[in-house]
């Protein structure tokens, strides 16, 4: 017999700044980001997920978590026997709208007088859903295991508008250009420019999610012109900035109008 319920969902409210210690579950963790964004990272990587969006954290993965503005997320804990059928590896989900629907009924699970006679069906729903739903675009930013590359990969997370070169990032990480370039590639299957400008487009959706003006995350993230950020935005996400935005806050939307009414446990 199982030590845990199949399903337990959460919903948490975090202030712009909270951090979150590393941490880690016996069960798989979902976390569906409804307002602002959650920065998840393992040793791996880094996930961020806009509204809209979720990050699958695999059973016993430590993991940590940011919230870089005020966030509400809902947060779903699967039980370690239902967890066979999911991905095996952390991701970024597109939330779908009966994925949506059916993380909102979880909440309310524990409220007095409720017939709970549906809740073995939901949980499958839930199961299956995570089971089938695409990864979308992908807003991850691989590390790398190597310690000289891991070095640089933490570097320009912090900066991610610097304007190294990849001659000048070797010389800090004690190695040749050309071993630095092998291992951008070997470990995160990117150029060192391919992986800069995937995350800056990262850095970008979070950014662009609190608000901040277009001109102005061009400029941050070393870019001469909005102009130039959108068509290396485009490139990367398939689709400009604004566009992009606009479906996020779409998204945002629906589940603001699916909560209304209810009170998470």
């Amino acid at each position: 017999m199982s030590l845990f319920p199949p399903l337990e969902a959460r919903r948490f409210s975090h202030s712009a700044g909270t951090q979150v210690a590393e941490h880690r579950h016996p069960q798989g963790q979902l976390t569906f980001v409804t307002q602002g964004t959650s920065s998840i990272t393992t040793r791996d990587g880094w996930w961020l997920a806009p509204p809209g969006r979720a990050v699958w954290v695999t059973p016993d993965v430590a993991h940590t978590a940011s919230y870089s503005e005020l966030s509400n997320v809902i947060q779903l804990l699967i039980a370690p026997q239902l967890c066979a059928t999911l991905p095996k590896a952390c991701m970024t989900l597109h939330v779908s709208d009966l994925l949506r629907e059916l993380a909102i009924e979880a909440l309310t699970f524990d409220t007095p007088g409720r017939n709970n006679a549906d809740i073995p069906a939901i949980c499958q729903l839930i199961v299956h859903q995570l089971g089938a739903t695409s990864s979308g675009i992908s807003l991850f930013i691989s590390k790398g295991k190597d310690r000289r590359l891991r070095q640089i990969t933490g570097l320009l997370q912090q900066d991610p508008g610097s304007r190294y070169s990849l001659e000048q990032v070797a010389e800090i990480a004690a190695c040749s250009p050309r071993t630095l370039a092998r291992l951008f590639q070997a470990e995160t299957g990117m150029t060192f420019t391919r992986w800069r400008d995937h995350l800056r487009v990262v850095c970008a959706v979070d950014r662009l999610s609190r608000g901040q003006n277009l001109t102005q995350v061009a400029l941050e993230l070393g870019y001469q012109s909005a102009n130039a950020f959108s068509t290396m935005f485009t490139r990367l996400l398939g689709e400009p900035p604004g566009r992009y935005m606009r479906s996020l806050m779409r998204a945002d939307s629906a589940v603001s109008a699916g909560q209304k009414g209810i009170t998470a446990p």
